[in-house]
């Protein structure tokens, strides 16, 4: 990936695009690049939304799902949930968005 374009992901993830753009002097054209670069990197995600994170957990796990929470996992964007088990016990469950990978906490 391009220096420009990690940059401009970093950009799009500290300056969402919902109308902030004008208070942080955001040009039309450099918010359309984001948006762009913010495509381009939920494409190369494996785990694209929260709804996609929860049925991956209550699949592999036999067990409520309590909440998902956006996170970041190893360094990469991701998801946190919390799930209650048949026994009533209480964990957690990080997902790396961009390999898939579960690991129980």
């Amino acid at each position: 990936m391009k220096p420009a374009l990690i940059l401009l992901a970093i950009a799009s993830l500290l300056f969402p695009l919902h109308g902030y753009s004008a208070d942080y002097g955001i040009s039309a054209a450099s918010s359309s690049i984001l948006m762009a670069a913010q495509k381009n990197t939920n494409q190369n995600l494996r785990v694209k939304n929260r709804q996609q994170a929860t049925q991956m957990v209550k699949g592999r796990y036999n067990a409520k799902v309590l909440s998902v929470q956006s996170s970041r996992v190893n360094g990469n964007p991701g998801y946190r949930a919390k799930l209650l088990s048949k026994d009533g016990v209480v964990f957690y469950v990080a997902i790396d968005a961009v390999t898939g990978q579960m690991s129980r906490q």
